[in-house]
């Protein structure tokens, strides 16, 4: 199963960056420390207001709109995602959301750190908020597919499946649906049409290795429900060495020799 990250347009180089790359009690302590100096310091300019009234409330007025707060915590929040700090991504898009609340991508960023982190049921309320703004979103519909299918969900999670692959928007979107479509077959039980596209998944798009480790482990699972052990430990070892492991395929790879008569090996 794979997800692709959220699409955004934040840039990834930047001060606010690093400034969230400190430690969390660093943050919290300049942030605390920035608002009292704010507000210190907006208590004095209004002491000493060189503007009259409304050219001063104005002028302020337009400072707020040049750079709301959410965007640096979004921008933050990326990062994290992209860093692979999920929880801390997580948490940052908590606290996006609580400032923004009908801001949706924040939603769509959540859902993606909660996803990755075993977070199914609140991944999926996140990206159906998300396509509730944005309902021909592939990572949406990709999410979806991912987060029902692992809480048993397969009716819904085969219509959202197949709504990634029907608007997946380039080669990369296209071999995320196939893969995943692969995956859901297999969790469906449905192996030779899962062996069938979980080959196509591989001959597709053999250029993308991660991709490539989930349909050769896919591919092995289904192998395994079709009592071929010995091509299904090919395509076990063929995930191993591209280098990606999953903690399910060593108890079917322990699976596949028991059934093959090697006791020992299956036990170790």
């Amino acid at each position: 199963m794979y997800e692709q990250q959220p699409a955004s347009d934040v840039p990834r180089e930047n001060i606010v960056q690093r400034f969230f790359a400190q430690p969390f009690g660093a943050i919290v302590l300049e942030i605390v420390m920035t608002i009292v100096v704010t507000v210190a310091a907006s208590q004095a300019f209004d002491f000493f207001d060189p503007f009259a009234g409304e050219t001063a409330a104005s002028a302020s007025t337009s400072v707020i709109e040049a750079r709301h707060p959410l965007e640096s915590v979004t921008e933050s929040g990326v990062a994290y995602a992209r860093a692979g700090r999920l929880q801390a991504a997580e948490a940052i898009f908590d606290w996006a959301v609580a400032i923004a609340p009908d801001e949706a991508r924040s939603y769509a960023w959540r859902g993606y750190a909660r996803l990755r982190t075993g977070d199914y049921a609140g991944a999926q309320a996140d990206y159906r908020r998300w396509l509730e703004a944005e309902p021909r979103d592939f990572t949406g519909h990709s999410g979806l597919c991912w987060a029902l299918g692992e809480i048993g969900e397969f009716a819904s999670a085969e219509r959202h499946c197949r709504r990634a692959l029907d608007i997946a928007f380039n080669r990369t979107e296209f071999a995320i649906a196939l893969e995943n479509w692969c995956w859901l077959q297999v969790e469906l039980g449905a192996y030779e049409s899962a062996a069938r596209d979980c080959r196509f998944s591989l001959e597709y798009a053999p250029e993308y290795e991660e991709l490539r480790a989930l349909a050769h482990y896919n591919l092995g699972r289904a192998l395994l429900g079709l009592g071929q052990e010995r091509a299904a430990l090919r395509h076990f070892e063929a995930a191993l060495r591209i280098g990606s492991s999953y903690e399910k395929m060593y108890l079917e790879i322990a699976a596949a020799y028991a059934r093959l008569g090697y006791r020992p090996t299956a036990d170790g």
